[in-house]
């Protein structure tokens, strides 16, 4: 039952998305690029915007924010040490660290976070004592994801075809920059801007976010020459589904090890969220810069595709490796 209520509720969805942008282009030729300029100017910042606005960021938390991004990075040394070893030019590398370094936490992650610790065993006499914690640990890793996704994931996706420099150009004409500083002062400000009349339209695109996406996404699917037999994204979905929750594991057991240990429900949350698949926008930040589009796209769909079962797997090994009691 759980293993059908994740897939219906989280991977269904996303496929339909995906099918809608799919068929959509088939009978009505879309252009995904103007598509991609509505998500990284207008949807895309009000999304993450809106998304550190309602987040309950505790100092407490650092930890699980530091540990996040050391898995990031660990997986990105990964990446780079594959495409060395199998030869990869320059771009096609970067590809595969955007497709490995982050996830699609941002939709996928915490609703399956949100689903888990809302069904048994953690519903307890109708209450869920745990969907707190689990939420603000998801929350951080959702925030680290956004802020180096957004920045970081369009400087190597850019780096695969322009000049460090002209790629640093194009990300400070990007708002997503400008919206991190905005949002995290009007945080440390404690601004309330839900009483205003700009909160329903960082809601109303923020909602759009993953329904707009997947239909690019879906678009750029029947525009590329997907091959499930590419070695190439199957070995980033490897990376990314199997390789980065050992990862995950085993940096839990050093903070740990170094005196920081993390609550069981807190170590099942970072599990879960460093199972999660390739994030759809690695595939915005491919078209936008012309760097292995089809690629990106592989390992997206595959990457999701398979979560169906990985993450099944992950929610129960987290469980047996984390323990409540």
């Amino acid at each position: 039952m759980e293993l059908f209520n994740i897939l219906t509720n989280n991977i269904l969805p996303l496929l339909i998305f995906m099918s809608i942008g799919y068929i959509l282009d088939k009978y009505a030729i879309l252009d995904v690029a103007a598509l991609t300029k509505l998500t990284f100017y207008i949807i895309l910042p009000c999304f993450i915007f809106y998304s550190i606005c309602i987040a309950h960021i505790n100092i407490s938390l650092l930890h699980v924010f530091l540990l996040a991004l050391t898995l990031m990075i660990v997986l990105g040394i990964i990446s780079t040490s594959c495409a060395k070893i199998c030869h990869w030019d320059n771009s096609k590398k970067e590809a595969l660290k955007n497709g490995t370094m982050f996830s699609n936490s941002g939709n996928l992650g915490i609703a399956l976070v949100a689903l888990v610790f809302t069904n048994s065993p953690y519903l307890i006499n109708g209450e869920t004592p745990y969907f707190a914690e689990a939420m603000a640990v998801a929350t951080i890793c959702l925030i680290q994801m956004n802020m180096f996704l957004n920045t970081l994931g369009l400087y190597q996706a850019g780096k695969g075809s322009l000049s460090p420099h002209d790629t640093l150009m194009v990300i400070f004409h990007m708002p997503v920059i400008y919206t991190l500083t905005a949002a995290f002062l009007v945080k440390s400000l404690n601004i309330d801007l839900s009483g205003t009349f700009l909160w329903p339209i960082f809601q109303s695109c923020a909602g759009a976010l993953v329904a707009v996406v997947m239909m690019a996404l879906g678009i750029q699917i029947r525009r590329s020459h997907i091959s499930f037999g590419d070695h190439d994204a199957w070995l980033a979905c490897f990376i990314r589904l199997i390789i980065s929750p050992f990862c995950a594991f085993c940096l839990i057991k050093l903070w740990a090890f170094i005196g920081h240990p993390f609550s069981p429900i807190a170590s099942q949350t970072i599990f879960i969220m460093s199972s999660v698949p390739a994030p759809a926008n690695s595939v915005l930040f491919a078209i936008e810069f012309k760097n292995h589009i089809n690629l990106a796209t592989e390992i997206v769909i595959m990457s999701t595709l398979l979560s169906g079962i990985t993450l099944t797997g992950a929610i129960y090994l987290s469980r047996i490796l984390f323990p409540l009691s």
